[in-house]
């Protein structure tokens, strides 16, 4: 199925921390047929996320934090997460490596890019670049933690059998680092 689309109207329903638009497209089919959709669209920024881990200890390197959106869906008061973080304009590997050192404390020397991914592709433009990268204790540039005023993390050093068996249990529960930690068990990283 291939469609050409074209803009019908685009409106800022409110302008935050990431505007809220309320976007009208018409989709034309390979057939002649059109259709319209008008959907409200969060327009968050790009962002990057890392699963850091050690492959001698076959540990995985997360953080524990509040989030505010799985609170007020279910009030859910903490998640456990790969380090990530908006791009704010830098390349999406600058980004992860940033994030991973100010998060986790550790500076990751090399990453792999795993994939790409839409988190919400029905209402939200959020793409989210996603890479893994082997460290160990030396790595540990300090104690982690964020340097936003927002920011309130835990680190949280865990096997990684244990990691899989959080998903499974619910204790893991954000697409992101559920996704990489499958993709570290589908690619054998550890």
């Amino acid at each position: 199925m291939s469609f050409t689309v074209s803009l019908l109207d685009d409106r800022v329903l409110f302008n935050g921390r990431f505007p809220l638009t309320r976007t009208r497209v018409a989709l034309h089919d390979a057939e002649g047929r059109t259709f319209e959709i008008d959907h409200e669209v969060y327009r968050h920024g790009f962002a990057a996320a890392v699963l850091l881990y050690d492959p001698d200890r076959k540990v995985v390197l997360l953080v524990r934090q509040f989030r505010m959106a799985p609170w007020l869906a279910d009030g859910t008061t903490e998640m456990l997460e790969v380090c990530a973080g908006m791009l704010d304009g830098d390349a999406p590997e600058a980004g992860a490596r940033r994030e991973a050192l100010e998060e986790t404390g550790v500076e990751a020397r090399e990453l792999v890019h795993a994939f790409d991914a839409f988190m919400s592709p029905g209402g939200i433009t959020e793409r989210i670049s996603c890479f893994t990268a082997a460290y160990s204790p030396a790595d540990r540039k300090h104690e982690g933690g964020g340097v936003d005023d927002d920011e309130h993390i835990e680190v949280v050093e865990m096997p990684f059998e244990e990691a899989m068996r959080l998903i499974a249990l619910g204790g893991i529960r954000d697409a992101k680092t559920i996704a990489l930690i499958y993709h570290a068990r589908a690619t054998g990283l550890i």
